[in-house]
């Protein structure tokens, strides 16, 4: 069971822009807020995967935005079955019961953790007519991170456009810093060029660091200005339908290199080449290759 990110507000009636859980995305490609992912296997029947999310409402969207709603999720999503976000608590004990195990990120969540609580309670509670909670909860999460591990093509293919993306805007960057410009500014350009070329969003607050700056490990401030004869440092990437990108550069604000700088410049790049031209796959593990 693997449950997306919740809406966060903002202030007032406004909320911080939506991402969906990394893990939930990953499994479905289903971007809305509050919606759950339950897939059942262990039965007699075959494994079942079945989306909870928010019922289709014309008058929410004119205010929000597209719903699928369960039927359209369903179909869009390639899902077994799609259900309303609202049955989920009632349902949820029938689908634990009989189970060996629950699989599920244990202690990301209070709120979860809680709902799982009552929901296996209450699975023991009906013990008498032969139902057992499972036995084991495990964490979901590591198995998740072991498959993300692996990218097919068409992730590839999604995270060198992200990296590609990210590399023009390091270069528009680049072409617009000038002594007495600010570091908000270059910031700027960098976030335009991501929307520009169709990223949802930085994939990490950008860090544009200028002089002193820099040696703040993450420094997000960016609101001082760039002076001549000081090196930039920018950290940022962008994201794209999940993805990240994240490369980090440092140049002369000026354009040319002080003696010093340009050694220490020359000292960094040549050791990065020769770590990119020691990079191998690595040989497929044994069981891997058992696997196949």
């Amino acid at each position: 069971m693997i449950p997306t990110a919740p809406e966060l507000p903002r202030n007032r009636d406004s909320h911080y822009p939506y991402r969906a859980d990394s893990y939930f995305q990953y499994l479905t490609g289903f971007t809305e807020p509050e919606a759950v992912l339950v897939m059942v296997v262990g039965r007699e029947a075959p494994p079942q995967s079945m989306l909870f999310c928010r019922e289709k409402n014309l008058e929410r969207e004119i205010w929000d935005g597209f719903r699928h709603g369960p039927d359209g999720a369903r179909e869009a999503f390639g899902l077994d079955a799609a259900h309303a976000i609202g049955e989920l608590d009632g349902k949820l004990p029938e689908l634990l019961a009989d189970q060996p195990a629950l699989w599920f990120s244990i202690g990301h969540s209070a709120d979860w953790d809680r709902r799982i609580a009552a929901a296996l309670n209450a699975v023991r509670a009906d013990s008498r007519s032969g139902k057992r909670a499972p036995t084991a909860i495990r964490d979901v999460r590591a198995e998740l991170d072991a498959m993300r591990l692996i990218k097919d093509d068409a992730e590839l293919a999604i995270m060198r456009r992200a990296a590609a993306i990210s590399a023009a805007a390091h270069v528009r960057a680049m072409r617009f810093v000038a002594p007495g410009r600010f570091e908000y500014e270059v910031e700027a350009e960098l976030l335009h060029e991501f929307r520009r070329q169709g990223c949802e969003s930085p994939a990490y607050t950008s860090i544009v660091a200028g002089g002193a700056n820099a040696c703040v490990l993450h420094y997000v401030g960016n609101d001082q200005v760039l002076r001549d004869g000081d090196l930039l440092l920018i950290d940022a990437g962008g994201e794209l339908a999940g993805y990240a990108s994240d490369i980090t550069r440092s140049f002369p604000v000026g354009g040319r290199f002080s003696g010093p700088q340009a050694d220490v410049y020359d000292l960094v790049l040549d050791a990065q080449t020769a770590a990119i031209a020691a990079v191998r796959p690595a040989p497929p593990s044994p069981s891997r290759m058992r696997r196949r």
